[in-house]
């Protein structure tokens, strides 16, 4: 068991150097254990004198981490909502008109264009699934990430139920206030995208804010565009990029300190 918790450390530690930028250290060996000692000593000193990382020694105590401890909306309301004000440069305060009540419209290169309710749209197809929110500017250890139950309406089924032309490469979101966001609408489908409507068994009023949200598996928050009145399938010569795609974080993939216990 001592043998596997220092190999957990080790990787840690790898990781960490891989995830600064740092010139990760060749494993030690019986003969060259001076060598490797030195050489990740001097990515350590590299590195800080470039302000990548603090070295920090994970030698003893213990790490633990889950993905599947769901964060209470009170937390999001009061800590995530305010992180992503300033990292994500996310609305704080959003009107709440009737969540259910909220009209959608599919239109594009479809068959079947069509308006409907949230809660018609809900009462047809709806899924809940634990998912993750984090924003891109998310510094290490820092707290703009969370874990919850959302429930909501698959894009796929969406595109389905419109009659999306085979040809169809791209999905562009309208909110309420005119923003659009366009991306690949195998991406959204392949990320398991869902236009939400409750976060942990609420209304989004209670947690992130608005009557709708789009969520993404592994796309950084900046994406999730919400109040969402219309979305357009459509067929471009030119396929948006991937979210995120080509951009530089600070933390990736994110990763949040919430908790720290000593002995």
């Amino acid at each position: 068991m001592a043998d596997k918790k220092q190999l957990a450390v080790s990787a840690v530690a790898a990781t960490s150097l891989l995830l600064a930028g740092a010139t990760p250290a060749l494993a030690a060996t019986s003969e060259s254990s001076d060598a490797a000692q030195l050489a990740t000593e001097s990515a350590v000193q590299s590195n800080q004198s470039a302000g990548a990382f603090v070295k920090a020694d994970a030698s003893e105590g213990q790490f633990a981490w889950d993905q599947t401890t769901i964060t209470p909306n009170s937390v999001i309301k009061e800590v995530f909502r305010a992180a992503t004000s300033a990292l994500c440069n996310a609305t704080n305060d959003l009107a709440v008109d009737n969540p259910l009540q909220w009209r959608l419209a599919v239109s594009g290169d479809v068959d079947n264009a069509f308006t409907a309710t949230v809660d018609e749209l809900s009462q047809e197809q709806a899924v809940q699934q634990t998912m993750t929110c984090s924003c891109g500017g998310n510094p290490s250890d820092g707290k703009a990430i969370i874990t919850a139950e959302v429930k909501g309406i698959p894009v796929n089924y969406l595109a389905g139920r419109a009659g999306a032309h085979s040809d169809a490469n791209t999905i562009t979101f309208v909110s309420s206030d005119g923003t659009e966001v366009a991306m690949p609408l195998a991406y959204v489908i392949g990320h398991h995208g869902v236009i939400s409507f409750e976060i942990n068994g609420e209304d989004l009023s209670a947690s992130v804010g608005g009557n709708n949200q789009l969520w993404l598996a592994g796309a950084p928050a900046n994406y999730f565009v919400r109040d969402i009145a219309e979305i357009r399938i459509t067929a471009e010569d030119v396929v948006p990029a991937n979210p995120g795609e080509g951009m530089e974080y600070p933390n990736s993939p994110n990763v949040g300190l919430l908790s720290a216990e000593a002995e």
